[in-house]
């Protein structure tokens, strides 16, 4: 997709065009998180539960890597919530 130059409002605000909303699968009222990491990005925001159903049987005895250490559902989800003080104590 090719670059669309924009202007950075008064309160700060900027539009994303309506291509570049429906390649990321942006609609009104989602979160997005912006972050800069060598250029700006802004990505969707991934519901957990969501992408956990998604991914639900993914992972299988014939699809894990042997080198792969075993770990518990709670290893998992404290790895999985740590960026998320809300559910560091769940």
């Amino acid at each position: 997709m090719s670059p669309d130059d924009r202007r950075i409002d008064s309160t700060g605000r900027l539009t994303i065009p309506k291509a570049m909303r429906d390649r990321l699968g942006i609609d009104t009222g989602d979160r997005v998180t912006i972050e800069i990491d060598d250029a700006f990005v802004i990505r969707p925001q991934t519901d957990r539960e969501e992408f956990v159903t998604t991914m639900e049987g993914c992972i299988t005895a014939e699809t894990r890597r042997e080198s792969a250490r075993p770990i518990s559902p709670a290893e998992l989800r404290a790895d999985w919530t740590s960026d998320r003080p809300d559910e560091r104590s769940l």
